[in-house]
């Protein structure tokens, strides 16, 4: 997490890699892909209701407590229900390491293969954090999440 955007881009990136081209492209191009299950945490969901319009059959998908109710000429078809709201095409990703990587570096990762929660909602939804810093430590990144520092956010 940072203070300020100036000091996230005084950081290393480090790019994610998501299937098996791309990641052999990365190794092929001098970096070490460091693979890792992509497994989705229970903690992150969103959640969602349908209403249908009696008359034309159209629906309207909401996300909001408070919101779709106002007019008679629609009834829920299905109610508020949670769900994963993301589908990643590969079961597995890799953290793209360059050569020249010291122990003990701080970096940026722009794109997380783990799930940790960003932003929560009073309403249950908990969105995923998608970049975070993180400290290199020989095999694999020590993640600087804080989930004290997790935004929320009250409607």
């Amino acid at each position: 997490m940072f203070s300020n955007q100036k000091e996230a881009n005084s950081l290393r990136g480090i790019k994610t890699a998501r299937d098996e081209k791309s990641i052999n492209e990365a190794a092929r191009n001098g970096f070490f892909p460091l693979l890792k299950r992509v497994e989705k945490s229970e903690s992150i969901k969103s959640k969602y209701a349908v209403l249908q319009n009696k008359k034309t059959g159209e629906i309207e998908v909401i996300g909001d407590f408070r919101g779709g109710f106002c007019s008679r000429d629609y009834e829920m078809v299905i109610d508020f229900s949670f769900y994963y709201p993301h589908n990643f095409s590969s079961p597995f990703a890799a953290y793209l390491i360059p050569q020249d990587i010291k122990v003990g570096e701080r970096v940026y990762i722009e794109d997380l293969i783990e799930d940790f929660i960003g932003v929560r909602w009073n309403q249950g939804d908990t969105y995923r954090l998608e970049s975070c810093e993180a400290v290199w430590n020989g095999k694999d990144f020590d993640i600087q999440y804080d989930a004290n520092q997790c935004a929320d956010f009250i409607g």
